[in-house]
């Protein structure tokens, strides 16, 4: 009985050493789980889109900061850079790539010259892969994105979630303005990327076409009217899809299959003609048109001019 009972006291002992020895062993795979879960987000996050080069998640940037041939660009106000920005970042606001003038003539952004001097002096040139952020908000480094995109540079990414995600990580933030070389931009115009006026007034109504106003709601009826626009409402047949509808709750993308339903409920469709466009044709539209671009969307196109050109001009309807 007594060797019995050595036994049994032996046999629980031996149960009781496995039993920690599995909650040891299951505590380290949820360790090495969770930070697989942290340290993949870059994978995760853009899980689904067809062109996720676009992007750059904050872990990758991160090592990226010093790299020869990277030119990060602050798409923000003068104010915001001068208070912090991403260390090695040069500043060019998204409206310094807006010129009435250039979009009324053929629906360029800017002119060549201005482009080729704009990014030139920022110190970008054909072997230059520029990361573009803003402050999270997604319009600003969207239109930056665009305009380099359009002007014939295509190593360009933007910063998912921008400088709002980059500081809520702890990365860190100077306000040392970095000595820049300037470098030899060669603006190659795409003029197949955009669409003016004259071509809207013969399409507008068509089937086929998708006209998008990236605007607010307000604004699409006319009961809003900010400064530059001469009358209220929207282009006949255009569809109300705000660009907030394509930005998640962490100021980043929304997911891709939740991106693909949004639009599809929409019949924002692939086989569909796009034209986007919302007050100044640099902002809110091209963030449609990178969402779109995430997701392969190949016929996209902007209407550089946008409300401020056709409120503007008598000879045009509106709808309210």
């Amino acid at each position: 009985m007594k060797r019995a009972a050595r036994i049994e006291k032996i046999m629980g002992a031996g149960k009781r050493i496995m039993r920690k020895r599995q909650i040891i062993w299951i505590g380290f795979w949820g360790v090495v789980l969770a930070a697989f879960f942290v340290f993949s987000g870059t994978a995760w996050a853009q899980d689904g889109y067809v062109r996720k080069n676009l992007l750059i998640e904050t872990e990758e940037l991160a090592k990226l900061l010093n790299a020869p041939k990277v030119r990060i660009i602050a798409a923000v106000p003068v104010a915001t850079y001068a208070k912090a920005h991403i260390p090695g970042a040069v500043n060019i606001p998204h409206l310094t790539l807006n010129d009435l003038a250039a979009r009324k003539k053929d629906g360029a952004p800017v002119s060549p010259e201005q482009a080729a001097k704009i990014f030139g002096e920022a110190g970008i040139d054909e072997k230059t892969q520029a990361i573009v952020y803003d402050g999270g908000e997604g319009p600003f480094a969207s239109g930056i994105w665009f305009a380099l995109n359009f002007f014939g540079h295509k190593e360009v990414r933007v910063l998912n979630g921008g400088l709002r995600k980059w500081v809520k990580e702890g990365r860190p933030v100077t306000q040392d303005v970095p000595k820049v070389e300037k470098k030899q931009f060669v603006a190659r115009p795409n003029l197949d990327m955009v669409v003016p006026l004259d071509w809207v007034k013969k399409n507008m109504g068509s089937p086929d076409l998708l006209m998008l106003d990236a605007r607010s709601f307000k604004e699409f009826i006319g009961e809003a009217l900010p400064p530059g626009s001469s009358r209220g409402g929207h282009i006949p047949g255009a569809i109300h899809f705000e660009w907030t509808k394509v930005s998640d709750k962490v100021e980043t993308f929304k997911a891709a299959d939740e991106l693909r339903k949004i639009l599809e409920k929409r019949g924002i469709t692939k086989d569909k003609e796009i034209v986007a466009y919302c007050h100044v044709g640099m902002g809110r539209s091209t963030d449609l048109v990178l969402a779109f671009n995430l997701l392969g969307y190949d016929k996209v196109r902007l209407y550089t001019g946008s409300w401020e050109e056709w409120s503007s001009n008598p000879t045009v309807p509106i709808e309210k």
